[in-house]
């Protein structure tokens, strides 16, 4: 791995670990509010809907890629201090610093999306975007456990260092290799965005829902249980999907995450609050929160990658991401609190998102397909001559690897041709054209053809 990539995966998975494991919902919040005799939830709703309402204001300016840097530092001089006034301060001062905190962390995500956008090249997203989000995780499950053995004063140091290595690691970071922006004079993609900003809104009003309904049922009964074993399954996931996910379509893990979060609510309003009940629910719910947050981040990413404009699509992704949080939060703590059979309640409501969810997925998949796809095909095409068509193979890796007619098939794959349009030019059949392209996918290490033009363009350029 190069030591740019360590950087990026370092200045965010840092900040992650700092933001899961204190304002946003974190064990470190929760503690400091409980010693007050405070509920989190107003806490933590003012974190998460205060920067919707900036990143509407946000969304209609065109922030230039290179304020990138400056944004980053301000953002860590607020988080820091905004740190340092939560734990020294009585809680009246905790609702404007967190509102203020919720702002600059987003600034802070969108800026470091501007690196992972233009330095990590398209095939390398979602293993790096894994470990990013793996080392958070990882940072978060240890305070967790740490939460409770140490002193307030040592928690303090513990974030404030976070905090810093984070801007460390930033300042560290350096563009070498900026990958080409292929489509950055086009429009604006609204339709792509839209779709995958409501989608993303869609799966995280149960975000919202799980925090303040699902998780404190859960967190009262089986404390030591929920604190040792909680996000073990979403680690592990994210750690298989580091090794396995390139090798798979995109849009996989997405049908698979949405499935396994229905099977996590069902297991929880059906069994109830019991032990079974919660390693079923648990194990089932981070494993699919996993992978559905994986691919939607690495997706935002690939079209910034390839509309380039990466502050300003992360701008609407945060949007969707922060105003369904809060609106989920405000429905569970409603729920938690006024309703008595919350249990079935929110596992009902919970699954519908989940369905509704799931009706969109093909859709999601069409829409990329064909506005992505489609357009680099086009883009292909006008770029290269016909002499230059019969040697778009040489802008491969690994091209070697492939047979005589792999590489025939691959040429005509990156002119732009179907599966079906290749095997009857060639005279095979659909299903000998489909384990050619398997075996081409697999030797060049893409999971289809949208991936197998990505990485020409990484390579010719």
């Amino acid at each position: 791995m190069k030591r740019s990539y360590t950087t990026i995966i370092l200045a965010y998975g840092l900040f992650l670990g700092w933001l899961l494991s204190f304002p946003y919902n974190g064990p470190v919040l929760s503690r400091l509010v409980t010693s007050h005799g405070f509920s989190i939830a107003s806490f933590s709703l003012t974190y998460t809907i205060t920067p919707t309402f900036f990143l509407i204001v946000y969304s209609f300016f065109n922030v230039k890629e290179k304020y990138a840097n400056t944004m980053i530092t301000w953002s860590v001089i607020v988080c820091l201090l905004g740190t340092i006034i939560i734990f020294t301060t009585r809680p009246i001062f905790w609702y404007p610093t967190l509102a203020l905190m919720g702002v600059f962390s987003v600034l802070y995500i969108i800026s470091w999306s501007y690196f992972y956008t233009i330095e990590i090249p398209i095939a390398q997203k979602l293993p790096i975007m894994s470990l990013v989000i793996i080392t958070g995780n990882v940072i978060h499950y240890l305070i967790n456990i740490l939460n409770n053995l140490v002193s307030i004063n040592l928690l303090l140091v513990i974030m404030l260092l976070l905090l810093v290595g984070s801007y460390l690691a930033t300042s560290k970071t350096t563009i070498k290799e900026k990958i080409p922006i292929q489509l950055e004079q086009d429009p604006f993609p609204v339709k792509l965005i839209f779709i995958l900003s409501l989608f993303l809104f869609a799966i995280n009003l149960n975000g919202g829902l799980t925090f303040h309904a699902i998780y404190p049922s859960y967190d009262q009964l089986f404390i030591d249980y929920f604190k040792y074993y909680g996000i073990l399954p979403y680690m592990i996931t994210l750690a298989v999907m580091y090794f396995y996910g390139s090798k798979t379509s995109i849009m996989l893990p997405v049908f698979l995450g949405i499935s396994f979060l229905g099977l996590s609510y069902l297991s929880f309003g059906l069994m109830g609050n019991n032990l079974y009940s919660f390693f079923i629910t648990e194990t089932l719910m981070q494993s699919g929160w996993a992978l559905v947050d994986l691919v939607l981040w690495t997706l935002f990413g690939l079209v910034a990658s390839i509309y380039g404009r990466p502050l300003k699509i992360s701008g609407y992704a945060f949007i969707a991401n922060s105003s369904a949080v809060f609106v989920g939060g405000l429905l569970g703590v409603r729920i938690l609190t006024q309703l008595e059979n919350h249990v079935l309640i929110s596992s009902a409501f919970a699954i519908g998102i989940i369905f509704i969810s799931m009706l969109t997925v093909p859709w999601i998949n069409e829409t990329i397909e064909r506005d992505l796809r489609n357009k680099l095909f086009k883009t292909t095409l006008q770029n290269n001559t016909h002499e230059e068509k019969g040697s778009l193979i040489v802008s491969l890796p690994q091209k070697e690897l492939l047979t005589t007619r792999e590489g025939e098939i691959t040429e005509l794959l990156l002119q732009g041709y179907t599966n079906k349009q290749i095997a009857g030019m060639l005279y095979i059949s659909e299903n000998t054209m489909k384990t050619h392209s398997r075996n081409i996918y697999s030797k060049l290490h893409v999971a289809n053809k949208r991936e197998l033009l990505q990485l020409f363009f990484s390579f010719k350029h």
